[in-house]
């Protein structure tokens, strides 16, 4: 049974939806390719450590990866 991951999985459509390379944000991240295609393909947990950079590389902010909303202050 495949485990679903939330977070790799909104990752995902991020990149679909904004037609972006996931090639481009593993290099900018700082991952390897081949764990960045296991990460968004579900395969492979975000370690919390990978969310700054991944999200930086993406452009999204680590609320939406999370599925968070920013609260205002």
């Amino acid at each position: 049974m495949k485990q679903k991951y939330e977070i790799n999985e909104r990752l995902r459509k991020f990149i679909v939806d904004n037609d972006k390379k996931p090639s481009a944000i593993a290099d900018k991240a700082g991952i390897s390719r081949d764990i960045f295609s296991r990460i968004i393909n579900s395969k492979r947990v975000i370690f919390a450590n990978e969310l700054p950079s991944i999200a930086d590389a993406a452009g999204i902010s680590i609320e939406d990866l999370l599925g968070t909303e920013k609260k205002a202050v």
